[in-house]
């Protein structure tokens, strides 16, 4: 799959294009998404992507060749029914063990909080100077905690259980850069747009009981889909 998002044939075409000028580096502020196709992640947002927030920074190697780092933060939620006899996530599939004493409905809150950090090459090829379209392939590294809270206007509630994990994974994605041409100016401005696939491992989230003992397993899901990142920056 990553073969067929980053051709040779490409990679090929950049080195022996003949560019105007040379490659830029970049500093942007990115909007991004990422795919959510585990169904364990419903927990926190069911929906196919999450969006994030954050930049994305480019060291120029080459006519045509830049390493692409980027740092991305998002924070989701929702509110979870259970009834007297247990939660709906304790079984196999969501590894949700916390159960409530009181008879009858009541809910809590799960979260995720989670950071975003890929890195990796970006080749392109310049049809204009000011349009580039590129491809890239990027590893990733998310460090993610999530919390299940039945008394969320309590920071100091005994029965929050929170754990942190990281989820290695990776991207592949084709996108452009658009930068306006401006003579004699070191710095300008433009805007790029990546598309493309992302995954990551299924990592389990472990915390310790409300009660003490050894941790359990409250959580465990990996991201993986449509992967996209939207910015607008400085070139220079």
């Amino acid at each position: 799959m990553l073969t067929g998002l980053f051709p040779m044939s490409l990679f090929t075409l950049a080195l022996l294009a003949a560019p105007a000028t040379a490659a830029d580096h970049e500093l942007s502020l990115e909007l991004g998404g990422f795919g959510t196709m585990d169904e364990r992640f419903d927990m926190f947002r069911q929906s196919p992507m999450v969006g994030t927030l954050g930049l994305r920074g480019a060291v120029a190697l080459h006519d045509n060749v830049a390493i692409v780092l980027g740092v991305h933060h998002g924070a989701w939620g929702s509110s979870v029914e259970v009834d007297g006899e247990g939660s709906e996530y304790d079984d196999d599939e969501y590894y949700y063990y916390y159960s409530y004493e009181d008879e009858g409905d009541a809910d809590f809150q799960a979260a995720y909080r989670g950071n975003q950090v890929l890195v990796g090459p970006k080749v392109d090829v310049r049809i204009v100077d000011a349009f580039r379209p590129y491809a890239t392939v990027q590893a990733a590294l998310f460090t993610g905690t999530v919390r299940l809270d039945d008394d969320p206007d309590h920071d100091d509630n005994e029965n929050q259980l929170k754990a942190t994990a990281l989820q290695p994974g990776g991207v592949a994605a084709l996108g452009f850069d658009l930068v306006p041409l401006r003579p004699r100016q070191p710095l300008r401005f433009g805007t790029h747009l990546e598309l493309g696939y992302g995954l990551t491992a299924a990592t389990g989230f472990q915390a310790k009981p409300p009660g003490g003992g050894e941790k359990v397993e409250i959580a465990r899901f990996g991201f993986g889909g449509f992967y996209m990142r939207w910015g607008v920056g400085a070139y220079f």
